[in-house]
């Protein structure tokens, strides 16, 4: 069955082509909501718009010139509504039809407009006069409008209430106040218009909701919780904000506004939306100095919360709470407080973030004291000379001051009790270029974890050291040393393999990653050879691995062999292997075909029950990825 066209009231023919081909307007609205009005409307406007912009290489959509259809005089695909300059009107039937009216009431060319409206006058479709009063040019708006204003006094209450979702929806326009307020004087804001606004969905969907979240706050038929309801709903992204917006502007109590705003920002689930929505809690001035703190110490998300810390110093009677957001544990919030203290002058309050964890934050109190005349260098150098002051972050202070003459201190600490001293004391000697690369190796025996990853980091590009630290007494250094080799040298098969059997997991797990990396190089024969028997486990396991992604007879008939081999990988890897029989017709052919074929026939029906199983597990797995789909028939 042909899909339903995305922009038209039929499966075939957007509401443009159904006036095209002579149908009345009502037929081309197809339900007659706002935006089948608006559809419409731009549907032919932009089928229309090649010919009157005159470019190039175009043609429009929606041409009109002499046809027969439906027994009628109407469209055709030769030439399209457009102004005849030496006549002086628009090239339509004479008398013109209903259809070619509403083509024209929509067309690009603002004097097609023009004529239109004088040519139908009150006759003419009231939501396309609707759409005309919100026109671009002031030409065509003044005349709609005053043929509206004709046709409202006229009118029927019924009719008037069934243009109310559409002026709310035109009333969004730049021009389009005068036409929603010339409808709701006759109808006031009816719920069901705002109901079928709220209706609608996705991107395209996006401005009618926004105009009946509006215009229901306004009118007081959507209240905070209704709001807040579709705020919240799933998939509704884009309108998110816009309902945050509404419930803002309609709340009635303070404190329950903010108590109900800071839960929307708790179980909000779009980070993005959080945030605008916070911008606009703020401008309204929703928020208090304390709340702003709150969030920028223990909102969930890092975007509130650092926010959060940029809009509080702005708000009147910050001052008193910015104290609190010193000791916040998000870097960036802390450097918002200490940038404060900077900019206030209060330069005794710099000193201890000197020592920070955070770089930004030393690297702010290290500047705030240099402008007040103060020397943190100095400070610094007395931290690290107390063994019982030092901490990990000033020795990286320390060593971002960038003076050669620090060296000695920073040798001495790589001595310090405290392996995140050493660490540090290790990377500060490092950045002041103190500490050449062929004495970085005895560093790793650190028993600190921390020591050795300074090493490791700084040697990563340097694979003959690498290689010495495989024969390292640590493990974490020799795992650290094969992954490095693996992932950013070369690192081959025979320098791996002896690591595989290391007693220390980390280092079996970095070794077979390295011996996956490598197994291109390693045929067949060689890979067969180490699933032996006699041969260690880990080996036979690996390659056992390393051989079901290859389709050798060779392979198969090994994984046949193996089909009851006592050590649970290997066995389960033959296993895998040997469904090859059920899908590959040449399996049992070549060298091998007789034995494997033999095999096979032995094993039959053991083949057919994995085979089995692992097309329910399939099935299982798909089902998971789709709940909502049922498959009939076999994989």
């Amino acid at each position: 069955m042909a899909n339903e066209c995305p922009w038209g009231p039929t499966r075939y023919l957007s509401g443009g082509e159904r006036l095209l081909r002579g149908k009345d307007t009502a037929s081309a609205a197809g339900a007659g909501r706002a935006a089948d009005w608006t559809g419409l409307d731009s549907d032919v406007f932009q089928g229309t718009l090649s010919r009157v912009a005159g470019w190039r290489g175009s043609s429009s959509r929606f041409p009109l010139g002499a046809h027969w259809f439906d027994r009628r005089e109407v469209a055709d695909r030769e030439t399209a509504p457009y102004w005849d300059e030496e006549a002086g009107t628009p090239s339509w039937s004479l008398p013109p039809t209903p259809s070619e009216l509403a083509l024209c009431l929509c067309h690009a060319d603002a004097r097609v407009r023009a004529a239109a409206l004088d040519a139908a006058g009150a006759a003419a479709p009231p939501a396309l006069l609707l759409l005309r009063c919100a026109d671009g040019d002031a030409g065509v708006r003044e005349r709609a409008r005053a043929v509206l204003t004709e046709v409202l006094a006229a009118t029927r209450d019924e009719e008037a209430r069934s243009l109310a979702a559409l002026a709310l929806l035109v009333g969004t326009r730049r021009h389009g106040r005068w036409g929603r307020e010339a409808v709701l004087a006759r109808t006031g804001v009816p719920e069901d218009a705002v109901r079928e606004l709220l209706a609608y969905e996705g991107w395209a969907g996006l401005a009618a909701r926004r105009a009946g979240m509006r215009a229901g706050a306004e009118a007081g038929i959507l209240d905070e919780d209704a709001l807040y309801a579709i705020a919240l709903a799933p998939g509704d992204a884009a309108g998110r904000l816009e309902a945050v917006r509404a419930a803002l502007g309609v709340r009635r109590d303070a404190t329950a506004a903010r108590n109900r705003f800071l839960a929307f920002l708790e179980e909000c689930g779009d980070s993005q939306a959080r945030v605008r929505a916070l911008r606009c809690a703020v401008a309204e001035g929703l928020l208090s100095p304390g709340d702003l703190a709150g969030l920028a110490l223990g909102h969930r998300d890092r975007r509130v919360r650092r926010l959060a810390a940029r809009l509080l110093p702005a708000l009147p009677g910050a001052d008193a709470v910015l104290e609190q957001l010193e000791g916040a544990a998000d870097s960036v919030v802390r450097g918002a407080a200490v940038a404060r203290l900077r900019a206030a002058g209060r330069t005794g309050g710099l000193v201890p973030y000197l020592a920070d964890p955070s770089p930004w934050v030393r690297g702010i109190a290290r500047r705030g004291l240099r402008e007040a005349g103060a020397d943190p260098h100095a400070r610094l150098r007395a931290w690290c000379a107390d063994p019982a002051a030092v901490t990990p972050p000033a020795v990286s202070g320390l060593a971002e001051e960038g003076d050669p003459g620090d060296a000695p201190l920073l040798h001495e600490l790589t001595r310090h009790p405290d392996g995140a001293v050493r660490a540090r004391a290790l990377g500060g000697l490092r950045r002041l270029g103190a500490l050449a690369d062929a004495a970085l190796p005895p560093y790793a025996d650190d028993p600190d974890p921390r020591v050795g990853a300074v090493v490791l980091r700084a040697l990563r590009d340097d694979p003959a050291v690498l290689r010495r630290l495989l024969g390292h007494p640590h493990a974490r250094v020799r795992a650290a040393a094969l992954v490095l080799l693996a992932r950013r040298h070369r690192l081959g098969w025979d320098e791996a393999l002896p690591h595989l059997g290391d007693p220390a997991a980390e280092v079996a797990r970095g070794a077979r990653e390295a011996l996956r990396r490598a197994a291109h190089e390693v045929p067949d024969k060689r890979l067969i050879a180490l699933t032996a028997p006699g041969e260690p486990p880990a080996r036979r396991t690996l390659a056992m691995e390393l051989l079901a992604r290859r389709h050798d007879p060779g392979v198969l008939l090994n994984a046949l062999r193996l089909l009851d081999d006592p050590l649970p990988g290997v066995r389960a890897a033959a296993r895998d292997r040997s469904r090859q029989l059920k899908w590959d017709r040449r399996a049992a052919e070549g060298p091998h075909g007789d034995e494997i074929r033999a095999l096979a026939e032995a094993h039959a029906e053991r083949i057919d029950h994995w085979w089995a199983e692992h097309q329910r597990r399939l099935r299982a797995a798909r089902a998971a990825e789709n709940p909502g789909r049922t498959r009939t028939g076999g994989v």
